[in-house]
């Protein structure tokens, strides 16, 4: 399938829709994914349950860790 780099903004979500679909294209990366959001879900829990702040630190470092793991080694795309 060929699908255009983003030049900017996507006048819709059927414009960008397929871009997003080639770049998740990965059946690895697309779990890791759903691993890192759980997690993100899981630190926010944790924080509501604690209050503990460093929960909220955690939270866009497991997100985007894992998001970026499986982008980089699986997908091989940013």
């Amino acid at each position: 399938m060929s699908v255009e780099q983003p030049q900017g903004r996507y006048a819709s979500f059927e414009a960008f829709y397929p871009y997003y679909i080639h770049e998740h294209s990965n059946r690895t990366c697309r779990r890791i994914h759903v691993i890192g959001t759980g997690l993100v879900i899981a630190a926010f829990v944790a924080f509501v349950a604690t209050r503990n702040a460093w929960w909220l630190l955690a939270m866009p470092l497991v997100g985007y860790g894992f998001a970026w793991v499986g982008h980089f080694f699986f997908e091989k795309n940013r």
